[in-house]
This record gives structure tokens, C-alpha cells and sequence, in this order.
């Protein structure tokens, strides 16, 4: 069962809804919370971006993996026509894998993504 949600634009004669449209591919939102994270609208702050698409050594891949302004790994997972159990058990294996990493791993994993233009916590700075 999906889970939706309204968006209403606030205006001078009232709260209208925002009509809404299906989004035709997962990998499409992935690319824009990518470049703006922000427009996740939760109060994560994700500020930093760490990798996409990130393998696990146990098989599968985080779509996002990011830190939030205290530096806690946060793991960004989108589902499109997934049943919630399938979600919450992915989500609890990914959450135990991330939990496992080291700060080494996650700066391993910030250079794969990014290169080597600059290291990971110069970027957090």
C-alpha cells in the first residue's frame, strides 16, 4: 500500500492543493534529492551527500548515502510500488550495515563517489 501525501500553496484566498503527477522513474527523484538535498523536507539538514548507489559487502545498494549537520550517517532509501514490510526490512538492513562503518569507510566511500577533489571532512567543514 503506498502512502500519499497532498502539497498545498498557501495564497491570500486560502490553501489550494497542488495538483500532483507520478513520477516515472525512482532513479529521476534520486537525481534531484542528489543535487538538493534539502528538498527532501524532513529535519535531517542533510548537508553532505557521501555517495549514491553505495554496495554493500552483503549484496545490494543505499540509493543515498549522506551526513547531517551532527555527522550521523544517514541512509536516503526510495521505494515506488514497494509493500511498507519490504521497505522497513531493507531499511533495517541497510541502517545495521551503515551503523558498521567506520569513519575510514565512509571517507572510502565519499572518494568513490566524489574523486579526489577534495576529502570528506574537508567537505563536511
Amino acid at each position: 500500500m503506498a502512502v500519499e501525501m497532498a502539497i498545498w500553496r498557501m495564497t491570500g484566498d486560502g490553501p489550494h492543493q497542488v495538483a500532483s503527477s507520478p513520477l516515472d522513474f525512482e532513479h529521476r527523484l534520486e537525481d534531484m534529492l542528489a543535487e538538493d538535498p534539502a528538498m527532501g523536507g524532513t529535519d535531517l539538514l542533510i548537508v553532505l551527500i557521501v555517495g549514491r548507489q553505495v554496495k554493500m559487502r552483503y549484496g545490494g545498494s543505499i540509493d543515498l548515502l549522506a551526513l547531517d549537520a551532527e555527522g550521523r550517517a544517514v541512509v536516503v532509501e526510495l521505494k515506488r510500488d514497494r509493500t511498507p514490510r519490504d521497505v522497513v526490512a531493507q531499511t533495517l538492513d541497510y541502517g545495521s550495515w551503515v551503523q558498521g562503518l567506520s569513519v575510514e569507510d565512509l571517507e572510502q566511500i565519499y572518494v568513490d563517489y566524489h574523486g579526489d577533489d577534495m576529502e570528506l571532512d574537508a567537505a563536511f567543514r
